[in-house]
């Protein structure tokens, strides 16, 4: 399907567009080559992995006290040393939007404040920030689990920069940091994981117990007051410290960790099912339902319909719709990407819609679930 940008009056026609709301979105959306829409191990309980690491480089101050040609004499080192690597692209941090700030927070890339960003725009699964905490933090993500895979992904950027610049590091403290817990091998890992089967079987103050006593974090996504809300389900599991054993110490810990849980989630989500058939088909046909006839949608309604119909996947009560695209539709549902959507495409919104940009991005979120959803068929009718 041909794009066409704003400036064209006709709506965007797709294939899979509903005849109901007039709009519809560029195929491109789906991201079918960005590393959030693919398959990944254990992709039911694990949305994604990643990696990353801090450096400095050597005899400059950390950032908080840099002065500003400091400051431009390590961006230009750093964009040096990417300088000719395929697919990396460096961006000063001076020259992007707000919008594309939001879009690079939706991608996980951009997570503190920072001098410039560079990105591998081959899969967009690996960046690089200049001048936030530190001079450097490298990050690799990878859908589902794989900390092997995410970390050789970071240290091969590591070593290709390591050919280039000197970082700061001693023998008794390993690599430097701006912040001691980060001192070491510069490594952490952290797990996104999706635990409706444990949260609603009052079983997570177990696994947080679990997790602390393994001295790494568990912490909520989103957090809601409504306990049927299923945006309460996903969960970030990160190791906390640098200096806990080398590298093959920490990414064991937390592949251990996270496989326990996992096994966990799976275990407890068969006996719900088994025990609970009435009030699990409930949960999915209530947000189901709520998706299809809904026209306003916010990030975190749309995530909570997004988990409730990934558990009614796992528990087989439907089908036409897959682990991976339940995932990237967490990503592609994100305020950024949308803003970005109705900045460079033409859709026909209703009267009452068009003047509010929030409004627009509400109106094309629901769209952009509604067809995707728009395959799925129930196994297990109501009788």
């Amino acid at each position: 399907m041909a794009r066409k940008p704003k400036t064209d009056n006709n709506k965007i026609d797709d294939a899979g567009t509903s005849g109901k709301s007039g709009i519809s979105t560029p195929s491109a959306t789906a991201g079918e080559n960005v590393w959030f829409s693919l398959p990944g191990n254990n992709d039911d309980v694990v949305i994604s992995t990643r990696a990353r690491i801090v450096r400095n480089l050597a005899d400059f101050p950390f950032p908080s006290k840099m002065s500003d040609d400091d400051r431009r004499r390590v961006q230009s080192l750093v964009y040096d040393a990417f300088s000719g690597v395929e697919n990396w692209r460096f961006i000063e941090m001076s020259g992007i939007s707000e919008p594309g700030k939001e879009i690079l927070r939706d991608k996980n890339v951009l997570d503190e404040e920072c001098g410039a960003v560079v990105i591998n725009y081959g899969d967009e699964s690996s960046s690089c920030l200049v001048n936030g905490t530190d001079h450097i933090k490298l990050s690799s993500f990878v859908a589902g689990l794989d900390c092997e895979k995410a970390m050789k992904k970071v240290y091969h950027t590591d070593e290709m920069l390591q050919e280039k610049l000197q970082f700061a590091a001693s023998i008794d403290f390993g690599y430097l940091t701006s912040m001691v817990k980060d001192c070491g091998t510069g490594l952490k890992f952290s797990v996104r994981m999706f635990l409706p089967s444990i949260v609603l079987s009052g079983q997570f103050e177990s696994v947080v117990s679990l997790v602390h006593s393994k001295k790494m974090s568990i912490k909520p996504v989103f957090k809601s007051d409504q306990i049927a809300d299923f945006s309460n389900c996903l969960f970030d599991v990160s190791t906390v410290s640098c200096a806990e054993g080398t590298e093959l110490d920490q990414m064991a810990g937390i592949h251990s960790i996270v496989s326990v849980i996992l096994k966990k989630e799976r275990k407890i989500r068969s006996n719900f099912a088994d025990n609970n058939p009435t009030v699990v088909l409930n949960f999915f046909k209530q947000s189901y339902a709520r998706a299809m006839y809904s026209l306003l949608l916010s990030y975190e309604e749309a995530v909570s319909i997004i988990s409730a119909v990934k558990w009614g996947l796992q528990l087989k009560l439907i089908k036409g719709i897959s682990e991976c695209e339940l995932n990237g539709l967490y990503y592609r549902v994100k305020d950024g990407h949308l803003k970005y959507l109705c900045d460079n495409y033409a859709f026909t919104f209703e009267d009452d819609v068009k003047s509010s940009l929030q409004l627009q991005i509400k109106r094309l979120r629901t769209i952009v679930i509604q067809q995707a959803f728009e395959g799925i068929v129930n196994e297990k009718p109501v009788s």
